[in-house]
Order: structure tokens, then sequence, then C-alpha cells
């Protein structure tokens, strides 16, 4: 079977590139050669995916019918403006942010060119999933419709997004992963200033932040909506705010925006009114 399908090469062997490299191996891809920065990186890698071979960067996309540039976003273009592409093949970065711009060199050689964005933190491990991860690709003619079987292919869904979403779409990704990390340390630090210990706030509170995510996918952004704001529960708010004046002003103002935030949520399911809490929150800053 795999020998119907795309001959593929990663140009990075980082978090992304390690993570998308095991999964299309596990799909059926003949993953078939990395090169990395280091020689040592791209030897590492190939190493642990069966049929893989470490080149050079010229090396490796010669070897393959898609390439994926896997560097970071601010050097594709460098790395993709090094190296002599061909027609018949096919260039893509996995880069949420960026359009395809980066990739011209590889365009103007005649060569297909494309982005692969999986909406998912990665670890860059053997056993990271995707089984489920939206895709977001964009792409033309051919290589559009390989980018789509690819996502599905990995047990994902592939999804068009144009270069003018890039940055709406990217952010939206940004804020779903980087932004609840730090939200769930303010929320474990708040643990460790009330006296209890930092591993099982983590333990605890990772926990609960799952329950929210999977109620969310269950139910719907305002059905999942919970806790005293949904309620209507003023005073325990304000005696949140009190606490946290006192022990941990400095995340004060992360949970004031972020309480604005779910009261405009709540008051649009209509479990509450939003106004009542915006003036509450105003008051609790000027005091």
């Amino acid at each position: 079977m795999s020998e119907s399908l795309l001959r593929v090469a990663f140009i990075g062997a980082g978090k992304a590139g390690t993570t998308l490299a095991h999964g299309l191996r596990r799909a059926g891809y003949p993953v078939v050669a990395i090169a990395s920065r280091t020689e040592a990186s791209a030897e590492r890698l190939a190493a642990i995916i069966p049929g893989a071979e470490a080149f050079g960067a010229q090396a490796a996309a010669d070897a393959a019918d898609l390439v994926f540039v896997t560097v970071p976003d601010d050097a594709i273009a460098a790395v993709t403006a090094g190296i002599a592409w061909r027609p018949a093949q096919a260039v893509a970065h996995v880069s949420g942010a960026l359009d395809l711009v980066p990739l011209d060199a590889a365009r103007d050689a005649g060569a297909s060119v494309g982005s692969l964005h999986p909406v998912q933190t990665l670890l860059g491990t053997a056993s990271d999933s995707l089984e489920g991860v939206t895709f977001g690709i964009e792409a033309e003619g051919w290589l559009r419709e390989q980018l789509l079987a690819m996502a599905d292919r990995l047990g994902g869904t592939g999804i068009d997004v144009p270069a003018s979403a890039r940055a709406l779409y990217h952010a939206a990704a940004v804020m779903s992963c980087g932004y609840v990390t730090a939200l769930l340390h303010d929320a474990a630090a708040l643990w460790v200033r009330a006296g209890l210990d930092a591993d099982v706030a983590v333990a605890a509170l990772g926990r609960m932040a799952e329950a929210t995510a999977a109620n969310v996918r269950a139910v719907g952004l305002y059905s999942a909506l919970t806790g005293p704001i949904a309620r209507g529960d003023a005073a325990t708010v304000l005696a949140h705010l009190d606490a946290i004046d006192r022990a941990a002003p400095d995340i004060s103002e992360s949970y004031v925006a972020n309480g604005r935030r779910m009261a405009v949520l709540a008051g649009k399911s209509d479990k509450t009114d939003p106004s009542t809490w915006q003036a509450l929150f105003a008051r609790a800053q000027e005091e």
C-alpha cells in the first residue's frame, strides 16, 4: 500500500517534524529522508523511523516526492531558497501563522507548494497522537488533494485555511494552547500561595481543564459554562478578588480579564447580566 503513496522527507527534526514523521510512517507513507541543522539531530530521528536515512538538505529533497520544511518559521524562506527544487515535487511547511510566500523559491522552480498545520500541541515524541486532529491546509490542485488525503490517513480532518485567514486562525490556536497553559500557571500559583502543594495543583487543575475542554466539545461553549459568574454568585467572586489582592496581586489582572470575558459569554447564554459583572469588576479595580 505504501508504494502508491508519496515518498516523504523532512528538513527539520524538531517537535513538529518528529511527530509528523512518526505519524506519517504509521499511516503507511514511506518516510525516506531526514535532514536537520545538525547531522546528529537528523541521525537521531532517522534511527527511529524505519526506512529513513539522514542526509543533507539537498540530498533529502532529492530523495522525496513531498518535502516538509519543519524548521522555525523565520528560517523557512532561507532553507527553501538554499535548495534546488524540481518541477515534479512538492514542498510544504507546517506553520500555522505563515502563508506560502516563504516557499516562493520552490514555487519559482516549478514545485508545488502548500502547508499542513496540525491544530495540536506537540511534544515531539513517537507517542504523540494525531488522531482526531484538525489540520489547516493551504495548497492548490493535486497537492491540496494529497494533503487532505494525508490528514485523513493520519486520523484527522483537513480544512482549507487561505492566506487571508492565517493570522486569526493561528491566534485562535495559540489562545487554545499557550494561553491555556499560562492561565493554568496562574491558577496553580493561587493554590501554592494558599499553602497547597504545587504538584497536586498541576494534577488537579490540569484534570479540571481537560474535563472542561471535553464538556465544550460535547455540549458547546455556552452550555459548558460553570462557576460563580455563570450562577450569578457575586459574593463568591468578591471573596476571590479580595483573597487574590492580598495574596497574589500579580494574578488579579488575569482573574478580572477572564472574569469579564466569561460574563459576556454567560450573558449571551442568558445565564446572567454581563453589565452587573462589568460594574463589579470595575469597582474592584478602583478599590
